[in-house]
């Protein structure tokens, strides 16, 4: 047992738009096409606390309702599979007006609360594609170690 507690050091943060619907739950998709690469463990480790989905649009338009997952994967590129992508989580995603003048838009958070090695990655998808003019932007929100 380590004599010091090993802490999270460096917060880390970083954002990718979901354009697609993936309809597996089992990881399977191509990264960049339905399933995007929403952030990158460290060097030493990450803390992912949660992934942050917000609606965003171009004019205002509304949503669409659609299942969000979460998974931790070995690829960050290219294919992925049930052999080497896992799911975390799936949060409900309903369908809410984006780019209003007179109203904000809700986030919606999933608790990862998970350490991390070196050599994975944090992948997300959305069920139901997108509404025109729309997309989730998923953020992750952790800390290196």
């Amino acid at each position: 047992m380590a004599s010091t507690p090993n802490l999270p050091a460096t917060p880390k943060i970083s954002s990718v738009r979901v354009t697609a619907a993936n309809t597996s739950s089992q990881g399977g998709g191509t990264i960049g096409t339905d399933i995007f690469l929403a952030g990158t463990i460290g060097a030493s480790g990450t803390f992912v606390d949660r992934v942050r989905f917000s609606p965003t649009a171009t004019t205002p338009t509304s949503t669409t309702a659609t299942v969000a997952r979460v998974f931790y994967s070995t690829q960050s590129s290219g294919a992925t599979a049930n052999t080497n992508t896992f799911l975390l989580g799936e949060l409900t995603l309903p369908s809410v007006s984006a780019d209003n003048a007179s109203a904000s838009a809700p986030v919606f958070d999933l608790p990862v609360n998970i350490n991390l090695p070196t050599g994975y990655y944090i992948l997300v998808t959305n069920h139901a594609a997108p509404a025109a003019n729309t997309a989730w932007v998923a953020t992750m929100i952790g800390a290196d170690y």
